[in-house]
């Protein structure tokens, strides 16, 4: 398992790109698939001061504007379309923390991963989208529950044979519930003992706030390239937590370069 959660507007800022610009003119099937990797540099784990450099693949399936499943944001399903606003049902995985991973996780246990069931409602209106999404863990990994805000301006900086290169500006917010709070950010009595740290019981609220930047250029006729920057913050009960004072930071930063193709 992952030591780290990836925020899901870095990687879901991917998701926009391939499912924006990545795809054939005149597609011969309903069926969408891209696939494609990159490299991205992330903290260690949530509330590290350290970073890491991560080799990940990248696949997108999407059927008729109605399903889509990502690698990294799970299976939607466009379930009500109105205009410009859609709604549906999701069921996304976190795959948890390990103590291994780190030695300032060490004695503080693992976090099993999850099984996220919930659902979003998007507004989609020219350069300008917003989304609001809940879930809740099923398969007993954090636990609790996620609700997560993100919008986004979209807009072309330049232009190239292959079509425009995009920039992309994704303000976002996370607010949890206790469980999970408790299970990234928690020190119980035991977990105090083996780890040197302070016992420390966090409640839920606002998690974290940042932006994230995303620079989209197509390189062909099915290819494409895409560099992330982002930023977030820790805050709250998260923030003051002994895990993220004494060993970590509130500041988060992730940057990477991914290429996605096409396949049909």
């Amino acid at each position: 398992m992952s030591s780290y959660h990836l925020p899901i507007v870095v990687l879901g800022a991917l998701a926009f790109a391939t499912g924006s610009l990545a795809q054939p003119p005149q597609p011969a099937s309903r069926l969408q698939v891209q696939v494609g990797g990159g490299g991205l540099v992330t903290p260690d784990f949530l509330g590290s001061a350290g970073s890491r450099v991560r080799v990940l693949p990248y696949l997108s399936v999407s059927y008729d504007d109605l399903v889509s499943a990502t690698v990294d944001d799970g299976i939607a399903l466009n379930l009500y379309r109105s205009g410009d606003f859609t709604f549906g049902p999701t069921v996304r995985f976190s795959f948890g923390q390990e103590e291994n991973d780190s030695r300032d996780l060490r004695g503080l246990g693992d976090v099993d991963i999850s099984i996220e069931p919930g659902a979003f409602a998007e507004y989609s209106r020219g350069p300008f989208s917003a989304r609001i999404e809940a879930s809740h863990d099923v398969a007993g990994g954090h636990g609790g529950g996620i609700l997560e805000l993100d919008a986004a301006v979209t807009l072309p900086i330049a232009q190239t044979r292959s079509g425009p290169v995009l920039l992309s500006a994704r303000p976002n917010a996370s607010f949890v519930t206790a469980k999970v709070n408790r299970a990234f950010f928690g020190v119980d009595a035991t977990q105090a003992f083996a780890s040197g740290l302070p016992a420390y019981r966090p409640g839920g609220g606002l998690q974290e706030f940042g932006v994230n930047v995303t620079a989209i250029a197509p390189v062909g006729r099915r290819t494409t390239v895409v560099g992330l920057l982002g930023y977030g913050r820790l805050i709250g009960d998260a923030a003051d937590s002994p895990r993220v004072r004494l060993r970590g930071s509130p500041d988060q930063f992730t940057a990477g370069v991914f290429v996605a193709y096409a396949l049909f």
